[in-house]
């Protein structure tokens, strides 16, 4: 395969506590197959700094279509990249296109009905959803006047970690409906990092410790952990990824919709990453 990098995160258990990760993918077109893998770069953080024992490689059989999975690249006239996904994978091929939006007297909800399913969507800025410490400076927030939605957009800082913190009236989403929220972003074509998954937790669960991951670019099929919750191109040239599920009657509380989430990079920092804000869509 040449010199090609591969970054694998995500092991799964075997037998007799043994653990499995994928190294790479490949079709066998010779008799005789030659592989030759350089492990590297283990992170101390998740590996610890006890001894990691090898008892062998595995060959499995896998669908021979998520083989021709390529992520591709795109960059807007503005020099900002963003990710676009592969033709042949039609769970990334979404573009998000936009109802009439109108802007409200308060300045920064914007609200938007889905003429597809009659129910209704909402949208956020970045001011009104991300979490700032007064200890601790995140952000760097730049005007945005070319696109009238977000007038200001967060840079983020060389920081591992960020919060999204909001609430907002539960009569912005249609009842008993099931809703993704989307964090709405782009990349600056200086930043060289987040190849990694990105943890997501639910910071008001604090007794679950189930966590959610997401990518801010898209993965190969080797690092790829849940479909779901990769990076899709939006229609305004920006970029989208899930960081929620739920259930607009299951999160009702005094006739409003809490948030609370934490979002963890397993390498590296953030820098580069500019937030405009999310987005409610029904599932």
């Amino acid at each position: 395969m040449g010199n090609e990098t591969l970054h694998a995160y995500f092991a799964t258990s075997g037998e007799n506590e043994w653990m499995m990760i994928e190294l790479c993918r490949f079709t066998p077109h010779k008799k005789d197959v030659d592989l030759e893998v350089l492990l590297e770069s283990l992170s101390r953080y998740y590996c610890g700094s006890n001894a990691i024992y090898v008892e062998g490689i595995h060959f499995q059989v896998i669908n021979d279509a998520s083989l021709k999975v390529k992520p591709e690249v795109y960059e807007n006239p503005e020099g900002v990249q963003g990710v676009l996904k592969s033709n042949s994978d039609p769970v990334q091929q979404l573009s998000v296109s936009y109802d009439e939006i109108t802007q409200k007297e308060d300045g920064g909800k914007l609200f938007s009905p889905s003429k597809a399913s009659e129910k209704k969507c909402h949208m956020l800025p970045a001011k009104m959803v991300l979490y700032e410490s007064s200890r601790v400076k995140c952000f760097n927030w730049k005007s945005h006047a070319d696109q009238s939605r977000f007038l200001e957009v967060a840079e983020l800082n060389s920081h591992q970690v960020f919060r999204i913190k909001c609430k907002f009236e539960f009569e912005k989403l249609s009842p008993d409906t099931d809703y993704a929220c989307y964090l709405i972003f782009k990349l600056s074509q200086k930043c060289h990092g987040l190849w990694c998954p990105v943890k997501v937790r639910d910071v008001r669960l604090r007794r679950n410790k189930e966590s959610k991951f997401l990518y801010f670019r898209s993965p190969s099929v080797v690092n790829l952990h849940t479909i779901e919750r990769v990076p899709r191109h939006r229609e305004d040239g920006s970029m989208e990824v899930v960081v929620w599920e739920f259930n607009s009657g299951n999160e009702k509380t005094d006739d409003h919709i809490r948030m609370s989430l934490k979002l963890r990079c397993y390498e590296g920092t953030m820098s580069g990453l500019f937030v405009y804000g999310i987005e409610f869509r029904p599932l």
